[in-house]
């Protein structure tokens, strides 16, 4: 531990060192770029972050749509199931009368 102390120190020494003299004016200025550049950076990390934002709200809101409609499609799902089963049970009788019917009055 105390190895990695003493490096961080090495190096913090080492971004230190153009700073050390503050009347120098360059430095300042240098500084200040530095700022800017943070603060732009920082202010694009945040805009990127509320647009994330957006986007997830924009993801939330179509899978509840996409919920609300799977629901839908089950319900009329379950609908023309049970009218084709109906239409199925329908033509077996319609067949069967017709067979009664041709035996009642054809072979008697």
């Amino acid at each position: 531990m105390s190895f990695s102390f003493c490096l961080l120190a090495t190096t913090i020494q080492k971004v230190k060192k153009p700073y050390v003299d503050s009347r120098a004016r360059r430095n300042v200025t240098r500084l200040n770029e530095e700022l800017a550049d943070v603060q732009r950076i920082m202010v694009q990390n945040i805009d990127e972050v509320l647009h994330r934002g957006e986007h997830m709200n924009s993801l939330a809101t179509k899978a509840h749509d996409l919920s609300a409609r799977s629901e839908v499609f089950r319900k009329e799902a379950k609908y023309l199931n049970l009218r084709s089963a109906y239409a199925k049970w329908a033509a077996l009788a319609v067949i069967l009368v017709l067979f009664i019917l041709f035996i009642r009055f054809w072979v008697f």
